[in-house]
């Protein structure tokens, strides 16, 4: 009877085991949340930015125009967070650009669109540095750039990759992606831009105050 008992024990923890293991298996991983903190000296959260040249090149690399800089303001306000939302782009001064051929070009802030929002991407801690989209969403628009004569081309950009370092307070800017305007029906920017083409959007700006950006992954 002993040995019996014993041999049933076992079958049952062979059989027992497997269905343990799978169990473990199929467990639903932990899903990591990232922690965002912004510091901001502002208690409106409130900055302002002022750039360098940019210089807008379409993708295969020709040079579209050039603007002497970018004066924009908005707001980063101060907390902590585990949504990626960080804060916006509110305002840009009208800017006058010119092409290389001498085509005077004119980018203002699209208001009618609202802010332009920040979405935090990732956090590198050895680097202080963080990679952010400006403008994710369609309503969330950076700009529009229309030549000054003829309006022969006009187009937004959104999805405007960034990143932001925490050492230099400075806020960098490479690419784009392009809606390009119509006019009645008619398409425009040809043989300059694609409709959604990424482009070579450089430029970086100082940003006052110096504002703080970190992230934890949990």
């Amino acid at each position: 009877m002993f040995g019996m008992r014993t041999s049933h024990l076992l079958a049952a923890i062979t059989v027992a085991a497997p269905l343990l293991a799978t169990a473990a298996l199929s467990a639903p991983a932990h899903a990591a949340t990232t922690t965002w903190t912004v510091v901001n000296p502002n208690s409106n959260g409130a900055f302002s930015a002022v750039s360098g040249p940019l210089v807008v090149k379409n993708k295969s690399g020709t040079t579209i125009f050039t603007c002497p800089r970018l004066s924009s303001s908005g707001s980063l306000p101060a907390g902590t967070r585990t949504t990626s939302g960080l804060g916006a782009i509110k305002y840009t001064d009208l800017i006058n650009c010119t092409a290389p051929d001498g085509t005077a070009w004119r980018g203002q802030f699209t208001a009618a669109a609202g802010a332009s929002n920040f979405t935090g991407k990732s956090y590198n801690a050895a680097t202080g540095t963080t990679s952010l989209v400006n403008g994710d969403l369609f309503n969330s628009i950076n700009l529009v750039f229309t030549t000054v004569v003829g309006n022969s081309c006009g187009f937004w950009t959104h999805h405007t990759a960034m990143t932001y370092t925490n050492a230099t307070s400075t806020l960098k800017a490479t690419t784009a992606v392009v809606k390009l305007a119509t006019a009645e029906g008619t398409p425009t920017c040809q043989g300059l831009l694609t409709q959604g083409e990424t482009i070579t959007f450089a430029t970086e700006y100082k940003v006052t105050p110096a504002i703080k950006i970190t992230a934890t992954v949990s």
